[in-house]
């Protein structure tokens, strides 16, 4: 795969959460070509977590509740 990022952000799932400052969760979207993009991988690591939030200068990754998003 051959991207060029150009911006990465946090995009909110769930409503209530859209109207919450600052955004703590939801799905990480990369721009390329002008195009918001999710990032989404069967290999999406804790190490890959712990990147991106470190990008957004949070301290870390958690876990989440899987039941949340369905």
């Amino acid at each position: 795969m051959d991207i060029q990022v150009e911006d990465v952000r946090i995009r909110a799932i769930l409503s209530s959460y859209r109207k919450r400052i600052p955004m703590t969760e939801g799905y990480v979207e990369v721009k390329d070509g002008g195009k918001w993009k999710q990032i989404c991988n069967a290999e999406w690591s804790p190490l890959n977590a712990r990147v991106i939030c470190g990008m957004f200068g949070f301290p870390g990754e958690r876990k989440y509740n899987a039941r949340v998003y369905k």
